[in-house]
């Protein structure tokens, strides 16, 4: 019998601990310690910004013989004078330029030479920053100052369109004008 008692008390505990609701159950007074705390990577050193590379040239955008001729004066002084270049598009027989094509001829001198404007624009109808401006021909004058006697490149881009009488062109042609300062 005394087994029997024993069996029903056991049964009692048991069906009473788990009859205790989740909610009420009593939390220990000292709650274990956290476990060790997860800490995003840290990252290597930051990459050095670099300029954005400049657009692959493409051989297709460049100005064809047959479209027209592109001619780049040397551009001569002595040091520390300013020192001029012009850049003249002529259109071949049965092509003119594009008036209403964005133009834009864009300069990086190299270090020594000063230019008086590294950007050029024109085009959408308006003559902007040409010397020359028309379906004839378009030209710009470049300004730059070397500090030092020597020979320096400018580089630079050169954007425009050329049509025929089916279509425009656009182009975008790589440039260097040489500096010769004495």
């Amino acid at each position: 019998m005394f087994a029997g008692m024993l069996r029903v008390a056991l049964l009692a505990a048991v069906i009473a601990s788990c009859g205790k609701s989740a909610g009420n159950q009593e939390k220990p007074a000292n709650p274990p310690p956290p476990g060790p705390k997860e800490v995003a990577p840290t990252p290597g050193p930051t990459p050095t910004p670099t300029a954005t590379p400049a657009p692959a040239d493409d051989l297709k955008m460049h100005l064809k013989p047959d479209e027209g001729t592109l001619t780049i004066d040397k551009a001569e002084a002595a040091a520390g004078a300013v020192a001029t270049a012009a850049i003249k598009i002529t259109p071949a027989t049965g092509f003119h330029m594009s008036t209403d094509y964005p133009i834009k001829l864009s300069l990086d001198a190299p270090a020594g030479v000063k230019l008086d404007k590294a950007e050029f624009n024109s085009g959408k109808g308006e003559k902007g920053d040409a010397d020359t401006f028309g379906e004839k021909g378009l030209g710009f004058v470049v300004k730059a100052t070397a500090e030092k006697a020597g020979d320096y490149t400018i580089n630079g881009v050169f954007k425009f369109g050329v049509c025929d009488d089916q279509s425009c062109h656009p182009k975008r042609q790589p440039i260097t004008i040489p500096v010769h300062a004495k």
